[in-house]
């Protein structure tokens, strides 16, 4: 069956194609509001604490503590070892591009 000129109306199979992204995009539209509307078990507060009655007297130990006092602090504590770390693997990586023979410094720009 070939495909309908686009002034004619849709017949046969066509029409099906047509329908399917409404009907799904129907059916999806309506259980999304049924499965909120569904409820559950009332919600309670979760505390996350990290174990720390295993863990030697250490690095470990003082980052579960912080962890576990005050969550700012390890956040800071977190977002500055990230940086840190990639100050070394970018300066590492730089050092081994330079010993390949890849300069990536300054390029000079001719404008």
């Amino acid at each position: 069956m070939r495909r309908p000129a686009p002034n004619q109306p849709a017949e046969g199979w066509w029409r099906v194609i047509r329908v399917v992204p409404f009907a799904m995009t129907a059916v999806v539209s309506a259980a999304v509001p049924l499965a909120w509307a569904a409820g559950g078990k009332s919600a309670t507060k979760l505390v996350n604490v990290a174990d720390t009655r295993s863990l030697p007297p250490g690095f470990s130990k003082f980052i579960a503590d912080v962890y576990n006092d005050n969550l700012l602090l390890y956040g800071l504590l977190v977002v500055a070892v990230m940086a840190l770390t990639g100050l070394i693997l970018g300066v590492i990586l730089d050092r081994g591009l330079v010993l390949l023979g890849l300069n990536l410094g300054k390029l000079p720009h001719h404008e």
